[in-house]
């Protein structure tokens, strides 16, 4: 346990060479709001998106390069400090995203330039050699982005029967069901979006009823019922991300909801900012609440912290990170604090 419960340990991946550092630690004071660095980490390329398993107390990290390759650390959790576990390869290129199951026994990487998902076991030793790749095959209308498919995320509903791969480049959403004995992936549905969507990533309120996709092209989150005992997904609704008299180009990136459910924030890349909407308990839908600057470039990715009272969103374009105080009955942001610098932070992930 650690000494004071109200620090929150944050780990930021980024775009850095692999003799530069890549992955940086902070603690997070939840009384404060403030962040302060503790250590970083290199002898890895691109560590671009990384996730954490509490259950083995672990992170893992993707390597965003042309060989492509998934690393396992061991997480300190006094001081929050890592140690390198082991690595596999991903046997394709630029792996952008990466999941665990709840019990810390598989791990799940999606490979976005070779459009295929990697499914590997965990153990105490680390990550297992590979057990299956599943390669998507598919394009949609936009020949620069939308030439093959890409599959951007990965991520299972509550009762991890059922997981859902947004493919930005065959604008589907891929549904695999899991075996449960070993966790192969049976592909079950493919959900449509609209030509040129994009979708990206995904997340499930807590009820567990709604579903969410945030879409890079067109800078849309489309909401869905969720029916968990066939893994289907119904489109209720497609909302824009950004406000009405915006004119400018826009990329959407990162999509989260809080703890509560009331509220889901998406980020946007070109606006440059934070997409707040509030969500109706009953249907699902989204209205719009706030679309928050992040005083930076290109903000890639934010994650909401474990007390529910704070949001650090990262600008890659402007090696920042900021951090806004969350309005517990209105969801609305307000920056605080000084920005902290990191070199081209595109991933946060909090750990308490």
């Amino acid at each position: 346990m650690k000494a004071n419960e109200n620090e929150i340990f944050v780990y930021v991946g980024s775009y850095a060479d692999k003799s530069s550092p890549g992955i940086y630690l902070f603690s997070f004071r939840a009384e404060t709001g403030v962040l302060t660095l503790i250590e970083s980490y290199s002898n890895i390329a691109n560590p671009s998106f990384l996730t954490l398993d509490p259950k083995r107390n672990r992170l893992y990290s993707v390597s965003e390069t042309a060989e492509g390759s998934v690393v396992s650390y061991t997480i300190d959790p006094e001081s929050g400090k890592l140690a390198y576990l082991n690595e596999q390869p991903t046997l394709g290129a630029d792996p952008c995203y990466v999941m665990t199951d709840s019990q810390g026994k598989r791990l799940y990487v999606t490979n976005y330039s070779s459009g295929n998902i990697c499914h590997y076991p965990l153990s105490d030793e680390g990550i297992g050699a590979m057990t299956e790749k599943i390669d998507h095959i598919g394009i949609s209308v936009r020949p620069d982005r939308q030439e093959a498919a890409h599959p951007h995320s990965i991520v299972a509903d509550r009762s991890e029967s059922y997981l859902f791969a947004p493919d930005l480049g065959m604008d589907r959403i891929v549904v695999y069901r899991t075996n449960s004995a070993g966790g192969a992936l049976v592909r079950h549905d493919a959900v449509p979006l609209k030509s040129g969507a994009g979708p990206r990533h995904f997340a499930f309120h807590p009820s567990g009823r709604f579903g969410y996709v945030i879409n890079e092209l067109d800078s849309t989150v489309t909401a869905f019922a969720y029916d968990g005992g066939h893994g289907s997904l119904a489109e209720i609704q497609t909302i824009s991300t950004l406000p009405a008299d915006f004119a400018g180009e826009s990329w959407c990136a990162d999509i989260h909801i809080s703890a509560d459910g009331r509220f889901l924030y998406g980020s946007n890349r070109g606006h440059d900012s934070i997409a707040v909407y509030s969500i109706d308990a009953k249907t699902g839908e989204l209205s719009p609440v706030q679309f928050a600057p992040t005083g930076g470039s290109f903000p890639r990715n934010f994650a909401l912290m474990p007390n529910g009272k704070f949001l650090i969103a990262a600008n890659q374009n402007t090696d920042s990170l900021v951090t806004y105080e969350i309005d517990g009955e209105t969801g609305r942001l307000r920056q605080v604090g000084e920005e902290v610098c990191v070199g081209k932070p595109v991933c946060v992930q909090a750990w308490r």
